[in-house]
């Protein structure tokens, strides 16, 4: 452990570190490498490769930290704005983890630049001849594989003879939180939805497309600063506009979509081919207008109809045309 290092954990989940690095520039734009560290293992716990380094990129990664290890105790990031933001810092906050930062300039304070630094050695040449964002995302997760599982030396004098960070962290988890109060939690930005098995997910009074080849799947939705965004397994499917109310918590409107090539899209082709800016992946249900209906009790026939009625039976079935009138009642009297 380096001594000169402000922030050292002394247990399994004392301090986790965050931060965004950087990957490759594909022709659409920069990749970027978002990664959780558990500092006292160096077990990188939730990491991805995103076309995107905003707010809702950071919570998900946030969040699939918490769901599977647990809370730390504090969780130590550079002053970057998605890390100061107030939707990040409340949730860190009400789960009574606290958000540290390193001083400004010094990004070495941060645990998680050197492994950066070996995710540079023994990654960024592969990531570098890669051609798309899925290929990139494929090649994160074999790094992180790799890293997890191969002798560290800041564990090399261990006792135990612990060598990796996975054997190192072992089955501790930090301080338990259900995965119902995450929900809660993260509400405000992201919930789940069923993929129909036209690809569109019902959100509100919209259907919103995502990807018909993940029908019957559950897809994360965040919204944050007029953006919608889909996601599956950390990988975006499409994006919109959006304008929302927070006040009463719901979507008003759902414009300008962009859908992204998926390694999830469906194999099977639609009968008539059509480009992106033909298909309609909006549709807004119809409002519905609530009318009171005046509910009546059911009223009492008197005796006299009742009567009626089984004259009438009788002398159907004297006519013999009871059975083609009634032909599942039985005669049996």
């Amino acid at each position: 452990m380096f001594k000169h290092l402000p922030y050292r954990p002394r247990y399994r989940h004392h301090m986790w570190f965050v931060d965004i690095r950087y990957l490759v520039k594909l022709a659409d734009g920069w990749v970027y490498s978002l990664c959780m560290l558990e500092g006292y293992s160096r077990k990188i716990l939730a990491g991805m490769a995103s076309a995107h380094q905003d707010l809702p990129a950071v919570l998900q990664l946030l969040f699939a930290a918490l769901a599977e290890y647990g809370c730390p105790a504090m969780v130590i990031s550079d002053h970057g704005a998605v890390f100061r933001a107030h939707d990040y810092t409340a949730i860190l906050r009400a789960l009574e983890i606290e958000p540290t930062y390193i001083e400004l300039r010094k990004p070495w304070q941060n645990l998680i630049e050197a492994q950066f630094k070996v995710q540079l050695r023994l990654a960024d040449f592969k990531f570098e001849h890669a051609q798309t964002l899925e290929e990139i995302q494929t090649l994160h997760a074999a790094f992180i594989e790799t890293f997890n599982t191969t002798r560290h030396w800041a564990h090399q004098d261990r006792e135990d003879g612990r060598r990796t960070p996975v054997e190192v962290l072992e089955w501790v988890h930090g301080r338990p939180v259900e995965r119902a109060r995450l929900h809660q939690l993260f509400g405000a930005v992201q919930f789940l939805r069923t993929v129909n098995r036209y690809g569109f997910v019902s959100v509100q009074r919209f259907y919103i497309y995502a990807e018909q080849g993940l029908a019957r799947q559950r897809v994360a939705i965040w919204i944050y600063e007029g953006e919608l965004r889909l996601e599956y397994q950390e990988t975006i499917l499409a994006r919109y506009r959006c304008a929302y109310d927070q006040r009463q918590r719901r979507l008003r409107d759902v414009s300008d979509p962009t859908v992204y090539p998926t390694a999830f899209a469906s194999p099977q082709l639609e009968l008539l081919e059509l480009d992106a800016t033909q298909w309609i992946k909006v549709q807004q249900r119809a409002a519905q207008h609530r009318t009171r209906r005046m509910v009546q009790l059911a009223e009492q026939l008197p005796l006299i109809h009742v009567g009626s009625v089984v004259l009438l039976w009788s002398y159907l079935l004297c006519e013999g045309v009871g059975k083609n009138f009634f032909p599942h009642v039985s005669t049996v009297m």
